[in-house]
């Protein structure tokens, strides 16, 4: 560790009804924290209606290594990848301060219990990495049983930026939209499921290093407000261009796949979507209680 850096690793993070997941994230912070890494995390909460921005302000109180940032600008966006655009952007900006005398930023999920599963000396191990390195820009993990996050992924050869006007399309008809996925979703990301590194120009996969000076010229905003696509592809190119580098999608940085993305049969897939539903309604209308 270089005692110039202020920290080791600021984790840049959104926050909307995650009160679930919260307590293994912070323990997993004050772990590394314990591990002697010097971390600090920024994360963005937008209208929860659990206790997500209770439990967040309370650990920023009590520990000193969380800031609770107001992203409530992010219920402007008219659609989902325009708010998760808005919303990465802003905290981007907000955190900026930090970008110089941190080594690294690690753009993270935290409505999955993904940090509290990292190995510190993994974690730690792929930041020299990447910093011993001038053609990598940024470490992705990967998941098991398998690789999930298609619409953050694009490759020399490959690339999922209509795949969610795809899914929008197919969700009004339940077959044909578990027909795609038995026959495209889950294929792809068997694909893309390796114990190797995968080089490629864009992925995210929930958790997402970089060196912080490349970071802080990247953008996650694209150059016209009509092709919204995910961010994480928008910001990934803009970093390629900038830097001539590619990423990694290392094979040491394992997460657990969400539930969520598994592969299910028809009637598992019905229910599981169901639930989905069904929860969207209760955390939208703050029916939790």
């Amino acid at each position: 560790m270089n005692d110039e850096h202020c920290y080791d690793i600021v984790f840049l993070a959104l926050a909307q009804n995650c009160a679930a997941t919260l307590p293994g994230m912070i323990r997993a912070l004050d772990n590394l924290r314990n591990s002697q890494i010097k971390i600090h995390a920024v994360v963005g909460e937008n209208g929860s209606h659990d206790e997500t921005r209770e439990l967040l302000e309370s650990a920023a109180a009590s520990t000193g290594m969380i800031s609770v940032v107001d992203t409530s600008l992010m219920s402007r966006a008219s659609g989902r990848l325009e708010r998760m655009a808005l919303g990465r952007q802003f905290l981007a900006e907000h955190a900026k301060d930090m970008l110089t005398p941190a080594r690294a930023i690690c753009v993270l999920d935290v409505d999955e219990p993904f940090l509290e599963h990292l190995d510190p000396v993994i974690l730690l191990s792929e930041l020299q990495r990447m910093e011993d390195d001038d053609d990598i820009f940024a470490v992705s993990a990967t998941s098991r049983p398998t690789y999930y996050d298609l619409l953050a992924y694009e490759g020399e050869d490959h690339s999922f930026t209509d795949l969610d006007k795809r899914i929008q399309r197919l969700r009004r008809n339940p077959l044909k939209y578990y027909s795609f996925f038995r026959n495209f979703i889950y294929p792809q990301q068997q694909r893309l499921t390796s114990d190797s590194d995968i080089h490629c120009r864009s992925a995210f996969n929930g958790l997402c290093l970089y060196q912080a000076d490349i970071y802080a010229v990247g953008s996650y905003m694209p150059h016209s407000k009509d092709s919204w696509i995910c961010e994480h592809v928008t910001f990934n190119r803009s970093l390629a261009r900038a830097t001539g580098g590619r990423m990694v999608i290392s094979g040491a940085l394992v997460l657990p796949m969400p539930s969520e993305h598994g592969r299910r049969t028809l009637s598992g897939f019905v229910l599981q979507r169901m639930r989905k539903l069904r929860q969207l309604v209760v955390t939208r209308f703050g029916l939790n209680g």
